[in-house]
């Protein structure tokens, strides 16, 4: 199978009963947890979360071989989207791209991950000021990135024959990052659910490469992938999706109108592994599970709120979450910082997604933009990790945070000569302002006065080159 060494290492590690764990870190558990209601809402959400901020999404799977959307349809929505024929082009662009007897699955061999560098990715998502990611384990088409006994429709068996986790894991095991995993609970197309795939053009039935059959669906088959992520990968994250039941024009997916995801028995079970390895863990809410660790929050949704409890959103770069060639609608860094920034402002955190080519490779407008924050964040990332907010979130294009004995204001814009927010800002009479700069500021505070029912606070002439380009700036107030 021409197996790189980082897969015969990981190959090794599962053969002897291994894991690939990561660094530990202490969290208050209140285990050992029983699949009930009672026990689960016990759970913790682990500190290192809502400090990290941040955090990189990756779609990846043989929906990048097509790379195909349009407004209908995402990429990684490409099997579903050519079944549709009254919804979008997909269905006629397919036709007339591959024909009509080339399947879905006939793309899976050339899903070949050959220049897939995953210590390359871990530096990238490190210099991007990422402090976790989440990997698409297995998406709606059923393809699984890593090999487990329930099915053969998986990574090392097919395509790029490698253990796409594993690799990724393990070279993310000895640096700060977090490591999550993506897994779709249903799929668009499966046998065991009654929704065996089909021929788009002719209807008739066509192989679910891989699949070997189960009476089961949850038990043999989406239960053992979850244990199989669990013990062999260590995750700090199980992110859950494709839990719903739905019809968008191309036949049921995910799973049947009635339905028990049993996910009670997985969260106790992630739990209960993790309190034994001493390190906290957390899962999203679309599992359909009796409890939740954090509410996830998906696309660009206008007028993200303030949260009491930490809460995340998750949004693409660009149209689609799966990689797609040509794509649009393409997010400038500025735009992403100031999203970032007023998610955080909101007790959020961003999962920023990224979607690689079916070769491994991450397009460079992408690489580009997680770089750009990394920058922004390298200069002004004190007021954005281990940040808490304020009792208000914004005042027009201002954002606020509280990071320690600072509180921090986030300007969207840079308003000339002085900056005026309002008198009630926790700004104590002699403290302390300063612009972050990071370029050669000289580092003395600002001058600042109050005035009637505002504050007032004189900047100096030069602006900042990252504002001067258009992000976000910040000012600190100490004492």
């Amino acid at each position: 199978m021409g197996l790189s060494r980082r897969s015969l290492l990981i190959g090794t590690a599962v053969a002897a009963g291994g894991t690939l764990l990561g660094g530990t870190g202490a969290a208050a558990g209140t285990g050992p947890y029983l699949p009930t209601p009672d026990s689960l809402r016990k759970h913790p959400l682990p500190g290192w979360y809502p400090r990290a901020k941040f955090g990189v999404f990756v779609h990846w799977g043989p929906y990048a071989v097509p790379a195909w959307g349009d407004d209908s349809w995402s990429s990684e929505w490409y099997l579903y989207g050519m079944n549709a024929t009254a919804k979008g082009g997909l269905h006629e662009h397919h036709r007339r791209t591959y024909g009509e007897d080339f399947g879905y699955d006939d793309f899976i061999p050339r899903f070949t991950a050959e220049r897939y560098d995953p210590d390359d990715w871990v530096r990238l998502f490190e210099r991007a000021g990422a402090g976790y990611f989440v990997l698409t384990s297995k998406h709606h088409d059923g393809f699984q990135l890593f090999p487990n006994s329930a099915s053969d429709r998986h990574s090392v068996r097919f395509g790029p024959h490698r253990d796409l986790v594993g690799e990724l894991f393990l070279a993310a095991r000895r640096t700060r990052l977090k490591r999550g995993l993506y897994y779709s609970l249903g799929e668009f197309y499966n046998p065991a659910l009654g929704t065996a795939p089909r021929n788009p053009y002719t209807g008739a039935p066509v192989p679910y490469t891989g699949y070997r059959p189960v009476t089961d669906y949850v038990a043999e088959y989406e239960h053992v992938h979850l244990r199989t992520l669990i013990d062999r990968y260590d995750p700090d994250i199980l992110w859950g999706d494709g839990h719903g039941s739905h019809d968008f024009g191309a036949g049921h997916i995910f799973r049947p109108p009635v339905w028990d995801w049993r996910s009670d028995e997985i969260l106790a079970h992630y739990y209960n592994r993790a309190e034994q390895r001493h390190k906290g863990v957390l899962v999203n809410d679309r599992f359909i599970a009796s409890h939740a660790d954090i509410d996830s929050v998906e696309g660009d949704k206008l007028g993200y709120v303030l949260r009491p409890e930490p809460w995340e959103a998750c949004l693409t770069m660009s149209r689609s979450w799966g990689y797609m060639d040509p794509t649009y609608q393409i997010k400038s860094p500025q735009l992403l910082v100031r999203l970032l920034v007023d998610i955080v402002a909101k007790n959020g955190n961003l999962l920023l997604n990224i979607g690689p080519r079916a070769d491994g490779t991450i397009p460079d407008w992408q690489r580009d933009r997680l770089l750009a924050i990394g920058r922004w964040l390298e200069v002004n990332g004190r007021a954005v990790f281990g940040s808490v907010p304020w009792r208000r979130a914004e005042d027009g294009e201002l954002r606020y945070t509280v990071t320690g004995r600072t509180f921090n204001i986030i300007g969207n814009t840079w308003p000339g000569e002085e900056l005026t927010v309002p008198a009630d800002l926790p700004i104590a009479d002699g403290a302390r302002v300063h612009l972050l700069d990071g370029h050669g500021g000289d580092g003395r505070p600002l001058r600042w006065r109050r005035a009637g029912d505002t504050i007032v606070i004189t900047l100096p002439a030069r602006q900042p080159p990252l504002t001067a380009a258009g992000f976000p700036t910040v000012f600190t107030a100490t004492g």
